[in-house]
């Protein structure tokens, strides 16, 4: 009998799609590929691979054994991210203009990113999850919003909600107009901080914003610079709201001027907004070095192709959100955690529950020794978790806990 069905602890269902790690990523974000997916670390639906050796460990070695000290049982759920689109509906995604599928002719790059967009949002309603809220901003365009408005607000995205994200960049809807880039971006972070979730929406989640723009900021070098600066600042909480983390999405060729598409800010706003890769060049110039942002270069693409390299950034950017951290709740029956008695077991699909170690580097480590809130996976462990679909994480409470 496994240990979730002897002992009742809740469980967490990963989605691989949608849970990425708890440490920072090494790899780089360059023409959208996904930095997300580690299959490589884990192909077996057996043995999950932790827990399988007790040398160096302490305590418990097998999921078996906690079945015997196991007392009580503390409910794991994931950390909630609350995740604002900003999108660039200026005039110059309107150039290049082909055949459009819903009829008539329109920039390839407004086509491609509003097929990837309409496919997140129905990829997210078709399984609405109540620990991700994604609104969305449209600056500029043929139906314009004042930047200091909420245009769609951040929700659970169910089929409702995913209607009123895509109703904001189909047709009528099409790109016209500048890149007022920094009154977007002033107005909105104000907004984003203020933003108090509601039910279903879980409470005590991560503040996201993702910037996606194919041109320059109306005022060049001196919008740029306060918008690099917005996003520095907005990391840190102050005067009771929270941080807020910035990701950057550029669509555009890095060869161009940089009076049409300025590679070098957007990795340097990338850099700034708190999530860039380790080891990136907060001033590349479309070399052999890594961006700080997500980079899509349309060239002689297709809409099609342009379309999935965006729809992988965003997907990049929720598994980055979501991460591997879960929020630790007190035990059910009301008893005092003892966090030198914490046990964080991973099923893999059809496999044997397996014990991770507490390891900050490849195992499991608290938020805070002292307090504990959340359990973080790390490194390998929190790759193979996400790498498994079905694969679920569960939390066992009474034994002495498993260090590396």
């Amino acid at each position: 009998m496994g240990l979730i069905r002897t002992l009742g602890v809740v469980g967490i269902t990963m989605l691989g799609a949608v849970v990425g790690c708890g440490s920072s990523s090494n790899s780089g974000f360059p023409d959208g590929s996904s930095s997300s997916g580690s299959s490589g670390s884990s192909g077996s639906s057996g043995s999950s691979g932790f827990g399988s050796s007790s040398s160096g460990t302490s305590g418990s070695s097998s999921g078996d054994d906690l079945k015997a000290c196991a007392t009580a049982e503390a409910e794991a759920k994931r950390s909630p991210a609350y995740m604002l689109i900003v999108i660039d509906g200026s005039g110059s995604m309107n150039n290049d203009a082909v055949t459009d599928p819903l009829g008539g002719r329109r920039g390839k790059k407004w086509i491609a990113v509003r097929d990837a967009l309409v496919a997140f949002y129905d990829k997210l309603a078709a399984a609405p999850d109540n620990a991700l809220g994604v609104g969305m901003f449209l600056f500029e365009s043929s139906v314009k919003k004042s930047p200091s408005t909420i245009d769609v607000p951040i929700k659970v995205v169910d089929a409702a909600h995913a209607q009123a994200l895509k109703a904001r960049i189909l047709p009528p809807i099409d790109p016209t107009g500048g890149t007022p880039l920094r009154e977007t971006m002033e107005g909105q972070m104000p907004l984003l901080k203020n933003f108090v979730p509601a039910a279903p929406l879980e409470a005590g989640g991560k503040y996201v914003m993702v910037v996606m723009t194919d041109g320059v900021p109306n005022a060049g070098a001196s919008d740029q610079t306060t918008c690099i600066n917005l996003a520095q600042s907005s990391q840190t909480p102050a005067n009771g709201k929270p941080g807020v983390i910035t990701f950057a999405v550029g669509v555009g060729d890095p060869t161009a001027s940089t009076s049409n598409y300025d590679e070098t800010f957007l990795s340097k706003l990338g850099n700034a907004g708190g999530a860039a890769p380790a080891g990136c060049d907060p001033n590349w110039a479309g070399g052999a070095t890594t961006p700080c942002h997500f980079q899509v270069t349309p060239g002689a693409k297709p809409a099609a192709t342009i379309r999935d390299e965006f729809l992988a950034a965003i997907e990049n950017i929720r598994d980055k959100v979501a991460s591997c951290e879960f929020l630790l709740q007190k035990p059910a029956d009301g008893s005092v955690l003892d966090p030198n008695k914490v046990n964080v077991v991973y099923t893999p699909p059809g496999g044997a529950d397996g014990p991770i170690p507490k390891d900050p580097a490849n195992g499991w480590s608290y938020d805070d020794e002292g307090n504990p809130t959340k359990v973080v996976l790390h490194g390998s462990a929190c790759d193979q978790a996400k790498a498994q679909n079905g694969g679920k994480v569960k939390i066992v409470i009474g034994c002495k806990t498993i260090v590396k």
